[in-house]
C-alpha cells in the first residue's frame, strides 16, 4: 500500500470477513485504522458533508467512514437460502450471505464506489494523483535536459 498510495485511491478492505467472528471484526478494524495511519499511508477520504445536508445523509456518511476498512466475503456461488437463490457460500453451519449487510459491508462498498462516491473518486484521480504524477514526469525530464546541457 505504501509503494502506490501517492498514485491511486485507496479504499481498505478487510478480506474473507466470514473467517472472523463479528468481536474479531471489531477488534480488528480500529487496529488496521491506526496502522494505516502509523505508516502514513494516504487513503481515500470521503469528502465532508456540507452544514446544509440532511441528517439522514450525515449519518449514512459518517457509518461509511466508520466502515474503513469494509468487510467483505467473495463469493462466485449462488445457494439456496431460505427458498430464494443468493450469492454466498455454504457452511455445516449456515450460509454466509456477500449481499447481506449483517455478514459484510459488500452492499455498503458496492454503493459507495457506484452511486455515491464515483465521480469524487474521478475527480481525486485526476486533480490530484494524474496531477502528482505529471509534475513529477516534467520535473524528471527538466533534470535529463539540465544533466544533459551540463555534460556539454
Amino acid at each position: 500500500m505504501k509503494a502506490v498510495h501517492d498514485k491511486v485511491n485507496i479504499v481498505p478492505l478487510l478480506a474473507k470477513a466470514d473467517t472472523l467472528t463479528p468481536a474479531e471484526v471489531s477488534k480488528m478494524k480500529p487496529k488496521i485504522r491506526e496502522e494505516i495511519k502509523f505508516y502514513g499511508i494516504n487513503i481515500y477520504q470521503f469528502p465532508e458533508c456540507d452544514s446544509d445536508e440532511d441528517e439522514e445523509f450525515k449519518r449514512q456518511d459518517q457509518e461509511l467512514k466508520d466502515s474503513i476498512p469494509f468487510t467483505v466475503i467473495g463469493s462466485n456461488t449462488v445457494v439456496e437460502a431460505k427458498g430464494r437463490r443468493v450469492r454466498g457460500r455454504l457452511y455445516p453451519w449456515g450460509i454466509v450471505e456477500v449481499e447481506n449487510p449483517a455478514h459484510c459491508d459488500f452492499v455498503r462498498l458496492r454503493n459507495m464506489l457506484i452511486r455515491t462516491h464515483m465521480q469524487d473518486l474521478k475527480d481525486v484521480t485526476r486533480d490530484v494523483h494524474y496531477e502528482n504524477y505529471r509534475a513529477q514526469c516534467i520535473q524528471s525530464m527538466t533534470r535529463m535536459v539540465v544533466k544533459e546541457r551540463n555534460r556539454k
